[in-house]
């Protein structure tokens, strides 16, 4: 029997909430099995309904998203979190990478991209938008330029990471997929993907987008 997806929606909108119940139910492997309307009621029904996914806004009363995304890290860590918001900014990007989101879509996205993020996150991928991770790396850059680059090679002696680490990850900065990094180096996707295993658990992060912002964060490949 195939297994559904089991989506909890955590929104202090009534409208919104049954919209996106009622979209995603015409998905034959999407289950919703619960609808909040705030944080705390969100953290509450996550412990007792073990969801896969859990749709989360960010603007609600009392407890903001942000805060329930860390919350329910450490409380369930199985659930994947997919923001949907209708913050564009890459200050909401960031924080949500560092409470443990696996993606972030904003509210006027086409439906089909919403059930296509779900399946994703559900899958253990990560689903950022492109133009707002590029303007996260912006920021870091800027940091860079106002305080001074960080010691490189101190922080790659740190790592321990190999010299094919270092080119997987530049290649994983840079935006490219498992299949034109394999392209690039002339080797196998499985052994990019053995390489992106080793990589995220020596960086101590959880999927490539965490390693890329990770990498730029710590000036590992600024310009001279």
């Amino acid at each position: 029997m195939k297994t559904g997806i089991k989506v909890l929606i955590v929104d202090d909108h009534p409208l919104l909430r049954q919209g996106l119940k009622t979209l995603l139910e015409l998905e034959g492997e999407i289950e919703v099995v619960g609808l909040a309307s705030n944080g705390p009621e969100g953290l509450r029904l996550a412990q007792q309904l073990k969801p896969n996914v859990v749709l989360l806004d960010i603007n609600m009363p009392g407890m903001n998203g942000i805060e329930v995304a860390k919350e329910m890290r450490e409380r369930q860590p199985g659930a994947a979190i997919l923001v949907l918001t209708i913050h564009d900014d890459e200050t909401y990007v960031k924080e949500m990478i560092r409470s443990g989101a696996k993606g972030y879509l904003l509210k006027d996205a086409e439906p089909r991209e919403v059930v296509a993020a779900i399946r994703k996150v559900a899958a253990g991928e990560s689903v950022y938008p492109t133009d707002l991770m590029e303007r996260v790396m912006e920021h870091y850059h800027a940091l860079e330029v106002k305080f001074g680059k960080l010691q490189s090679a101190a922080a790659i002696s740190d790592l321990a990471l190999t010299t094919r680490e270092l080119e997987i990850l530049r290649f994983i900065v840079e935006g490219m997929s498992n299949k034109e990094i394999a392209a690039a180096l002339y080797i196998s996707e499985k052994t990019v993907k053995n390489h992106i295993t080793s990589l995220l658990r020596k960086l101590n992060v959880e999927d490539r987008t965490q390693a890329a912002v990770f990498a730029v964060s710590q000036g590992l490949f600024t310009q001279e």
